[in-house]
C-alpha cells in the first residue's frame, strides 16, 4: 500500500441549517430533534478530496454499495474511537518507508511528497486526540455516494456534478440532511483501511483537510460508495452529514438509530 504523487482539491462552503431551511421547512425541525452531538455555530461544509495514483490497485471486486460503504463507515468510525490502536497501524506502515518511497512487499515502490514527515505527524495526531462517538451508518447517503462514483467513472475528478449540483444535493435525493456536510474523494485505492489511513496521513495537503472531515465532530452520519474510475482504476466517495434522515424514515427513527 502506497500514495505516491497526488493531486490535491479542496472546496469549503460557510452555512448552516438556514440552507436546507431555505429549501425545506421541515429543516429546523429536523435540526432540533437530531443535532444532539452537532456543532452548530459557524459550521462549515468541508469538502475535500485526494487523487492517489497506484501501480497496483485491486478492482472493487463487485462488492455492492451498501457493503463497501459499511465496510468504509466502519473503518473510520474504528479511528474515531480508538485512535490509539490506530495509530499503531500506521507505525507499522512506517517502517516500509525508504526516504520518501514507500516500498511494501511486493508492490511496487511508491514516491510520496513527505516520506515519514506526514506519517509520524498523523501518528501524534492520532495519540493526542480524545476518542469519539462513531459514524451512524446511512444506507441513503451510500447511494448519494454511488450516484457520484459511478458520474466520475468516466475519469473527472469533482465534487460538483455535470448538473452543478453539489453534495448537499446528492444527498437530499435519498433524504434530508441538517447541520452541515463533507465529502472525501480517493482514487486508485479499494480497501477500506488502505483509503481511511491514506487519507488520514493526507500526504501533500496542508490542513490535512481531508482527516479533518474523519475526525470531524461535527459529522455524526457517513455513507460510502466504491466504483471504477478510468483514469485511477477506483474511485471512493465518502459522505459526511451533522444528521440524516433516510427517505420514508421518521426522525424519531433516526434519533433512535443514531443512540444505538
Amino acid at each position: 500500500m502506497g500514495w505516491p504523487r497526488s493531486v490535491n482539491w479542496l472546496f469549503r462552503r460557510r452555512d448552516a441549517v438556514q440552507m436546507t431551511g431555505r429549501r425545506s421547512g421541515k429543516a429546523r425541525l429536523v435540526a432540533s430533534r437530531l443535532l444532539v452531538n452537532t456543532i452548530m455555530s459557524s459550521s462549515r461544509f468541508a469538502v475535500a478530496f485526494t487523487v492517489l495514483t497506484s501501480a497496483l490497485v485491486a478492482a472493487a471486486n463487485g462488492a455492492s454499495t451498501e457493503s463497501f460503504g459499511n465496510e468504509v463507515v466502519r473503518e473510520m468510525s474504528l479511528a474515531r474511537q480508538n485512535p490509539t490502536l490506530y495509530a499503531t497501524y500506521l507505525e507499522e506502515l512506517r517502517a516500509n518507508f525508504q526516504g520518501n518511497l514507500l516500498v511494501m512487499p511486493g508492490r511496487v515502490a511508491m514516491r510520496t511528497k513527505e516520506g515519514t514527515r506526514a506519517v509520524d505527524e498523523a501518528i501524534c495526531f492520532l495519540r493526542g486526540t480524545s476518542p469519539q462517538l462513531p459514524l451512524a451508518f446511512s444506507p441513503g447517503m451510500s447511494r448519494a455516494a454511488a450516484d457520484h462514483c459511478a458520474e466520475q467513472s468516466g475519469g473527472g475528478m469533482t465534487h460538483t456534478s455535470r448538473n452543478g449540483s453539489n453534495t448537499g444535493d446528492r444527498l437530499s435525493r435519498y433524504g434530508m440532511w441538517s447541520g452541515t456536510w463533507g465529502e472525501n474523494l480517493s482514487c486508485g485505492r479499494s480497501g477500506a483501511r488502505e483509503i481511511v489511513m491514506a487519507l488520514i496521513i493526507d500526504d501533500g495537503l496542508r490542513g490535512r483537510k481531508h482527516r479533518h472531515n474523519i475526525f470531524n465532530p461535527a459529522f455524526n452520519f457517513s455513507g460510502g460508495a466504491i466504483g471504477r474510475h478510468a483514469a485511477y482504476r477506483t474511485i471512493c466517495s465518502m459522505e459526511f452529514a451533522g444528521a440524516f434522515v433516510e427517505r420514508g424514515q421518521s426522525a424519531r427513527e433516526t434519533l433512535i438509530a443514531r443512540n444505538n
